[in-house]
């Protein structure tokens, strides 16, 4: 093996190691948007593979036919994750329901194909097949780019500017659009080297490392950054009781799914005057304003003794939370204990 070969492989290599540090790192992160931190790290584990693949595919002869087309299947996984992604930022949280994991199945279709070709298969599939199965595959990938887009374009005009979050989103989206863009062209054109791919992914990997230091994007994603917007105190104070009331009177805490564009619709106010209102006068961003509401009511449950039959689980989905997890962590958060630790010294002898 030649020295250009070994300097490329490690260039290559280093960013698929790279890669799966990043995914650790964030799926074991506890700040930020935890939620958000585990759908990214998912999705560099899936790309840390799949450039994985390519790598041995370029090196190394005798490379399994299966490998190979698992390593493409992958490509059915990148563009949901990266849209589930998106709309988890963009909404400060998501909740997985059936219809989402639909989303997930191209991606099965396609292990069990890797599963079941092998060298006769091959020789006896149309050479059709392989180019409409190609063109599935990395079309998949564009078109939730695409609506991946979409979404940030739409945030950012409800938004009427561009904040953190969008930057950051831009910033991926960019990326892997780029790596969509080099694996194409070796497909279409000899003179793209195939090892230009893996090349490419090593340059994002540090690069997204660097500038998620340089901007503090993930710990920052679930703070608001706003774009200049004049609102006087009237306004700031109507618009904070205004939301006050709805999340009272008609206890809108306990829809998990609840945005900021649930209040700007009801309010007919932007969704940026609303955070901008909720930041300012209760010091907390959206997120951290709704869950007071749903553990005051938590603690109420806890407390009463009607109550002492419901889990804990169910008291969190009642509230309005999405996950056991999400509870926990934002009950302790606020008042330094755990939901069962407050039960039992909230329960009479």
């Amino acid at each position: 093996m030649s020295t250009s070969q070994v300097l490329l492989i490690l260039l290559s290599g280093l960013g698929v190691l790279h890669g799966l540090f990043l995914a650790a790192f964030l799926w074991f992160h506890p700040k930020g948007l935890r939620t958000s931190n585990r759908l990214l790290s998912m999705l560099l584990v899936i790309l840390s593979f799949r450039i994985g693949k390519s790598v041995f595919l370029e090196f190394v002869d005798g490379i399994y036919l299966q490998l190979i087309f698992a390593g493409l299947a992958t490509l059915l996984l990148i563009g949901p994750l990266f849209f589930f992604y998106t709309k988890s930022v963009l909404k400060k949280s998501i909740r997985f329901t059936t219809a989402e994991f639909l989303h997930f199945i191209p991606f099965l279709f396609g292990i069990a194909f890797s599963f079941w070709i092998n060298k006769e298969n091959v020789q006896t599939t149309p050479i059709v097949v392989f180019v409409i199965l190609f063109c599935l595959y990395y079309g998949h990938y564009l078109v939730y780019l695409f609506f991946s887009y979409r979404q940030i374009q739409k945030y950012k005009i409800q938004l009427g500017g561009v904040n953190v979050a969008v930057q950051w989103l831009q910033f991926l989206f960019y990326a892997l659009a780029a790596l969509w863009m080099v694996y194409v062209l070796n497909l279409l054109e000899d003179n793209i080297p195939y090892i230009l791919g893996p090349i490419l992914y090593s340059c994002i990997a540090y690069g997204v490392s660097l500038v998620a230091i340089k901007k503090g994007y993930i710990n920052g994603l679930d703070t608001v950054k706003y774009k200049t917007t004049p609102l006087s105190e009237t306004e700031i104070n109507q618009i904070y009781e205004d939301v006050k009331k709805l999340l009272v009177e008609e206890q809108l805490y306990k829809n998990a799914d609840l945005t900021l564009s649930t209040f700007s619709k009801a309010l007919k106010v932007s969704p940026q005057k609303i955070s901008m209102a909720i930041n300012i006068r209760s010091g907390s961003n959206f997120n951290g304003f709704v869950n007071q509401y749903r553990i005051q009511h938590a603690q109420a449950l806890l407390e009463h003794s009607e109550s002492s039959e419901l889990t804990i689980a169910a008291i969190a989905y009642e509230v309005g939370f999405n996950s056991l997890t999400s509870f926990n962590t934002a009950f302790k958060k606020q008042l330094q204990k755990t939901p069962s630790a407050y039960r039992k010294e909230s329960t009479p002898l």
